[in-house]
C-alpha cells in the first residue's frame, strides 16, 4: 500500500508540472498572438521551459550577455546591409523595421539595467518564444519575446521583444 501511494504521488506530481508548463507555454504564445498585427501567420520557432522569475527587471547575467550579444548581431547585419550606412536606403523596410525595434528593444533593455534589482523572492515565470511573423509593411521578421508570468501561472506581467535578424 505504501509504494502505491507513492507511486500515485509521484504520478500526480508529474502530471501537475506537465499542465503547469504546457499553461505557461499557452499563456505566454496566447500573449505574444495578441499582440502581432498577423496573429494566423506566426511561427514558433522556439520556446523556452518555464524558468523561475525574481522579479520583473532580474536577469542573469548569462540572460543580459545574449540579450547583449543579440542586439550586437542585429546592428552588425544593420551595418553590412547599409554598407556602415553609408549607402541608406529609407525605402528599405526591412532595414527601417529592423532598426525600429531595435530601438524599442535597447530602451527596453537600458530600462531593465537601469531599474535592475538585486536578485529577490520568487516572483513567478519567465518564458522565452523565438519566432517569425509579418510586420505591417507585410515583411517577415523574426524575434525573441520574453514574457513574464505570475506565480499562479494566470497573468503576464510584462513583455518586450529583442529583434532577431
Amino acid at each position: 500500500m505504501k509504494k502505491f501511494c507513492l507511486i500515485l504521488l509521484a504520478g500526480v506530481t508529474l502530471m501537475t508540472s506537465c499542465t503547469s508548463k504546457g499553461s505557461l507555454h499557452n499563456l505566454a504564445t496566447e500573449s505574444l498572438r495578441e499582440s502581432l498585427y498577423y496573429p494566423d501567420q506566426m511561427k514558433v520557432i522556439a520556446i523556452s521551459d518555464p524558468d523561475s522569475a525574481f522579479g520583473i527587471n532580474y536577469f542573469t547575467r548569462q540572460e543580459i550577455l545574449g540579450m547583449l550579444r543579440t542586439m550586437k548581431v542585429v546592428t552588425d547585419s544593420i551595418m553590412v546591409r547599409t554598407d556602415n550606412m553609408t549607402k541608406f536606403n529609407p525605402d528599405d523596410y526591412y532595414v527601417i523595421s529592423l532598426a525600429d525595434r531595435q530601438m524599442k528593444a535597447t530602451s527596453d533593455i537600458r530600462d531593465m539595467l537601469f531599474k535592475s534589482e538585486r536578485k529577490g523572492k520568487w516572483s513567478g515565470w519567465k518564458v522565452k518564444i523565438d519566432y517569425q511573423s509579418i510586420d505591417h509593411n507585410g515583411l517577415k521578421y523574426r524575434s525573441e519575446r520574453w514574457t513574464f508570468i505570475d506565480k499562479k501561472g494566470s497573468n503576464v506581467l510584462r513583455t518586450f521583444d529583442l529583434p532577431l535578424p
